[in-house]
């Protein structure tokens, strides 16, 4: 693998699909001095448009194929439909390129191995290559500082947690409901919003309680009939720890009420996080029995720079990453067992690796 140029740009990116979430990626990326995006690839080209600036300006592609062709790039995010994340993953990691790979790993299990099973053997021909799942939720300024607060032990003992994502069309930041979007296709998502939107609610649940062992849930497609996926789900968790909690999905096209994202219960108080994009949270505790606020800390949107400076300083300085790859097919194999009980009406192990 060519390693990074430095001179003058820093390291090389190429930008692979242009839709909404590239937005906060391209961003994160030009704030940051040690790389230059130099490629965007799509193959609606209308989409790179607003991304047409910067020294130098970024080439723009069609394809993978005559982008790699061109070659002057060192890393690619990935940010493309579920059921193509193992094709152009694969592609890019067989072209000695460091990847970042939008969430989740793949649409499918099987696929997510495959996938993890390339970077393995990439990682082996060059111990220097990256390869990095891009779920954000790790690096939520709220749900860092919920980590720091419970290690603090400003709630005592965390015995158990729940999250609830949930969106409407009147108050998303996000242009999720546009009814021609491969997001309500079951085919390319891989399901519904347990495949999508509530890997990011899962993986907050993970990181203050641990590994999941099984879980229990329902799910409907009652909030918009128009997804083929559900738009509705509600589970119970066990940890691996005995400890349990709760997940709780909605997306809906009616207005919703102001809940929480996420509370977490411990024997000397609370933690809540408001269900705002723009952040906010607030303890409770003996000291602060009626709530202490803690405003925003930053919001869902601030957690793109940090997981891009991640990605980058695992690339130049060599550092770990704060969550490796492997550890993004857990919010992959939550969903999967949630389906599963919902067939069979019972508890579901999450499966091993």
């Amino acid at each position: 693998m060519a390693r990074p140029n430095m001179v003058g740009i820093g390291l090389r990116v190429a930008i692979l699909g242009c839709g909404t979430i590239s937005h906060q990626h391209v961003a994160a990326f030009r704030s940051n001095h040690l790389s230059t995006i130099t490629a965007l690839i799509d193959k609606q080209l209308s989409k790179t448009r607003s991304f047409l600036s910067g020294q130098p300006e970024p080439k723009v592609f069609s394809s993978l194929d005559d982008a790699l062709r061109w070659n002057e790039f060192d890393a690619v995010d990935i940010m493309l439909p579920h059921d193509v994340h193992e094709a152009a993953a694969v592609q890019c990691l067989r072209a000695g390129k460091h990847v970042l790979l939008e969430k989740p790993l793949a649409h499918n299990i099987d696929a997510a191995r495959r996938i993890l099973d390339e970077a393995r053997k990439a990682r082996a021909a060059d111990p220097r290559l990256v390869f990095m799942v891009a779920e954000n939720a790790s690096y939520w300024p709220e749900v860092v500082k919920a980590e720091e607060l419970i290690a603090d032990g400003c709630i005592g003992d965390v015995h158990m947690a729940k999250s609830h994502y949930w969106e409407s069309k009147a108050q998303s930041p996000f242009a999720m409901f546009d009814t021609d979007s491969w997001r309500y296709s079951v085919e390319r998502v891989g399901g519904g919003i347990l495949m999508d939107g509530c890997s990011h609610w899962i993986r907050p649940l993970r990181v203050w309680m641990g590994d999941i062992d099984e879980v229990v849930g329902i799910t409907s497609r009652d909030p918009i009939k128009s997804m083929q996926g559900e738009s509705l789900v509600r589970a119970l968790i066990r940890f691996k720890s005995g400890k349990f909690g709760q997940m709780g999905g909605t997306v809906s096209t009616a207005p919703m009420s102001n809940q929480p994202f996420f509370h977490i219960f411990g024997t000397m108080g609370e933690i809540t996080i408001d269900g705002d994009f723009d952040g906010g949270m607030t303890l409770f505790n003996h000291e602060h029995p009626r709530g202490l606020t803690l405003g925003s800390q930053g919001g869902f949107m601030a957690s793109y720079k940090p997981e891009i400076d991640d990605f980058l300083s695992a690339i130049i300085h060599e550092k770990p990453l704060k969550a490796s790859a492997e550890q993004a097919l857990g919010e992959l194999q939550t969903a999967q067992a949630i389906y599963r009980s919902m067939d069979t009406k019972r508890w579901e192990k999450i499966d091993s690796f």
